[in-house]
């Protein structure tokens, strides 16, 4: 009976054997034929003419929307204002933009917008300094170097204006957008 189960372990062992020989071998043949089948491939698409389309290039529309975008180094605002399109520039491409436009930097460029950037070294003229002169209340804005120039007059006395008040406006307020300088200045009225 011993013998029985030696000659079946070893049918069953040399079945599997079999068995596990002609997976390995059907393995390695569906390999052979997929690499065979990717040369054939990249074969056809070495050997494949190119064809040359035509390329039309973008350009400026007469109604391309034309922004320019400032940033200021000394304040860190940037400044972003949609302005009208130069006639000029209406069928110009990109490359034809940025050498008319030498000072500035093409930022967008499609046929519906076109953006130009530039840094400008300075502050932007959204400063405004608040200060007593000539006995009245008056507004300066900060030019791009830092310098003021008169910007409005009010009717602000400094006869009605409270010590503590009169002392800030003699040291000058600085305030950022016209926003904040109507705020600052109605409560000085």
């Amino acid at each position: 009976m011993r013998k029985d189960y030696v000659y079946i372990s070893i049918l069953i062992i040399g079945i599997v054997g079999v068995i596990w020989g002609i997976v390995g071998l059907l393995n390695t043949t569906y390999r052979a034929q997929e690499a065979q089948t990717a040369h054939q491939v990249e074969e056809m698409y070495e050997n494949e003419s190119t064809v040359t389309t035509a390329v039309k290039e973008e350009k400026v529309l007469p109604n391309t929307n034309f922004a320019l975008k400032k940033y200021y180094d000394e304040c860190s605002h940037f400044d972003y204002e949609e302005v009208e399109l130069p006639k000029e520039l209406i069928n110009l491409t990109e490359q034809e933009v940025e050498d008319y436009y030498k000072d500035w930097e093409v930022d967008k460029f499609s046929e519906n917008e076109l953006v130009l950037s530039k840094e400008i070294n300075g502050y932007c003229n959204q400063h405004f300094v608040i200060k007593l002169a000539e006995d009245i209340v008056k507004v300066f804005q900060m030019g791009t170097l830092g310098e003021l120039n008169e910007y409005q007059k009010t009717d602000i006395a400094r006869d009605y204006l409270p010590e503590e008040d009169i002392r800030k406006l003699e040291e000058g307020i600085m305030v950022y957008g016209e926003g904040k300088l109507s705020s600052v200045l109605e409560d000085f009225e």
